[in-house]
């Protein structure tokens, strides 16, 4: 049964005329693969009317650029006006200009723009692998692994991946260059090294962080001679002078103290005791790709490797135990790269040689030994993936939960806020689900046009810890949902949160939310029921602002 499926796949092109045109089996398994991994990605989106998970702040952000003229505005009008407008705005220019161009709305580009940048990274690992892998087969392999592992497009098709999307594709093509630059030389790969850089540091900072180090680690495994040195410092200031009118333009409005934030937020293993503790949770998932049955590709991974510390060729290994090292908070996403490099060097020196050893001396099992083989030893393995990918009626499995957009019940509530509450009020918002994919406290800002004080995007751009402080307070709310009005106003009291009004949202599978707070709710006379929906309830608070409060 498995050679009929493997001939099928090695005699599909000449079912479908490619042989005919000279497409080799490489090229043919390259556009499958590809096709297949565009697939798996538009699957996830298209079906989805509005953006999916977050992308609530940035898209206040493009508005507020829109408004102000595409200069940078000192303060985002996201969530009350007081967190800085220090995001990286490359990718708020493209998708502002781009809604100001055509007879699309922003809602429709937060939704789509993800999905085709997101697609674009195949392409550029495919560069990438090109650029660092020695064989045809492993780049096949390479890029099959990277398209199919679910963290290479999870966080990257949400409304927020308007900037990671952006962030991740300008960073491999970036890299590209610098492999290009310390194995050949040249000016051409400088050039084109600090315009990618210069990208990727606009798109997203993080993505930036990690373009940083992993430049460093190329230098140090690929020229680590003096002749590297001047292009290295040319590349780090090129970079610096490029992004220089953005970050320019924040330290003149606000100094350091956002950037200072920001770094802290995301955390390495030798930074706060919040990071530490974060990378002792996650230590757990250092191989995970987030592959929802088994980690095949995360096992290919570890082979890889394996073969790698064989022959001392430490590159990759090396990256991959940087990233864990070095950002806690996304170390999973970018670890996709070097896993899936990896992976290809296991498929190309790995199994495939020792597949063509066990058919060596079986005649009839002799094509095993052909080219063909290289082909579908990857396509049979990659219906594995696609097949749980392709989850439209229900949500997926394991992380792919988290590609859920707003309900359009919960969106009709949201609009409801507006007209139910009074300007200017803040509304706290009980979770149902950990912050990171917690869409609906993301949108309600927008969509409300109110205050949620338990939000927690945009507080990483705060001094004084209040990134820490508003997941803390995030999670403390969501324990509320369970218990009673006492627990509201202790909250208050404890975050120094004021709030006017209280949402209960309907939960994402449809069920009522907090069925004992609502209850508390309606017996007491501290709070009364404004609105009541599908999309959830509303009670505004009647009790005078608490005292501690500011």
């Amino acid at each position: 049964m498995i050679e009929r499926v493997a001939r099928g796949f090695l005699t599909a092109p000449r079912l479908w005329g490619l042989s005919e045109a000279k497409i080799d089996p490489y090229t043919a398994g390259m556009v499958l693969v590809l096709g297949l991994g565009i697939l798996v990605r538009a699957i996830q989106v298209v079906p989805a009317d509005f953006p999916l998970n977050d992308g609530g702040m940035f898209y206040a952000m493009t508005r507020d650029l829109q408004a102000n003229g595409y200069r940078l505005p000192e303060f985002t009008s996201y969530n009350g006006g007081h967190i800085p407008f220090a995001y990286p705005p490359l990718a708020f220019y493209v998708t502002g200009l781009v809604d100001d161009a055509l007879p699309v709305s922003l809602v429709t580009l937060f939704r789509v723009v993800p999905l085709l940048v997101t697609c674009a990274t195949l392409f550029a690992f495919w560069g990438l692998a090109r650029a660092t892998l020695e064989s045809k087969l492993a780049v096949l392999a390479a890029v099959a692994a990277f398209t199919f592992i679910p963290r290479s497009f999870i966080w990257l098709i949400m409304g927020g991946g308007a900037t990671r999307s952006f962030g991740l594709l300008f960073a491999i093509l970036a890299l590209t260059q610098a492999a290009k630059l310390y194995r050949d030389g040249g000016r051409r790969p400088l050039v084109l090294g600090i315009l990618l850089s210069a990208a990727t540091i606009l798109s997203h900072l993080q993505t930036g962080w990690f373009l940083a180090f992993s430049t460093a680690l190329f230098w140090a495994f690929l020229g680590p001679r003096r002749s590297s040195i001047l292009p290295s410092a040319l590349l780090a200031g090129g970079t610096l002078l490029l992004t220089a009118p953005w970050w320019g333009t924040v330290m003149a409005y606000h100094g350091a103290e956002p950037f200072l934030a920001a770094n802290g937020s995301g955390g390495t293993l030798f930074g706060t005791e919040a990071a530490r503790e974060s990378f002792v949770m996650a230590l757990a998932r250092s191989i995970s790709t987030s592959e929802p049955f088994f980690p095949l590709i995360a096992g290919l991974g570890l082979l890889g490797g394996a073969l790698c510390f064989a022959r001392h060729r430490l590159l990759f290994p090396a990256w991959w135990l940087v990233i864990i090292l070095l950002d806690v908070r996304a170390f999973t996403t970018y670890a996709a790269l070097p896993i899936g490099l990896l992976a290809g060097i296991a498929v190309a020196d790995g199994l495939v040689p020792l597949l063509q050893r066990l058919a060596a001396n079986d005649g009839p099992a002799r094509w095993w030994a052909s080219p063909r083989l290289k082909v579908g030893v990857v396509l049979v393995a990659m219906l594995y993936f696609v097949a749980f990918s392709a989850t439209v009626d229900e949500p997926g499995y394991g992380e792919l939960r988290s590609l859920q957009a707003v309900p359009a019940e919960q969106r009709d509530t949201m609009a409801a806020i507006t007209r139910v509450t009074r300007p200017g009020s803040a509304v706290l918002i009980i979770p149902g689900r950990s912050w990171e994919i917690g869409n609906d406290a993301e949108w309600l800002p927008v969509l409300g046009e109110r205050v949620s004080v338990a939000t927690v995007q945009g507080s990483e751009w705060l001094p004084g810890g209040a990134f820490d402080r508003a997941i803390f307070a995030y999670n403390s709310a969501w324990r509320c949902a369970n218990s009673d009005v006492e627990c509201l106003n202790t909250w208050a009291v404890r975050w120094e949160r004021p709030f006017a009004y209280v949402y209960l949202p309907t939960r994402a599978e449809g069920g009522p939310c907090c069925t004992a707070l609502a209850a508390s709710m309606r017996a007491s006379n501290e709070y009364r029921q404004v609105y009541q929906g599908p999309g959830g309830e509303i009670f505004e608070r009647l009790i005078p602002e608490l005292p501690g409060a500011p």
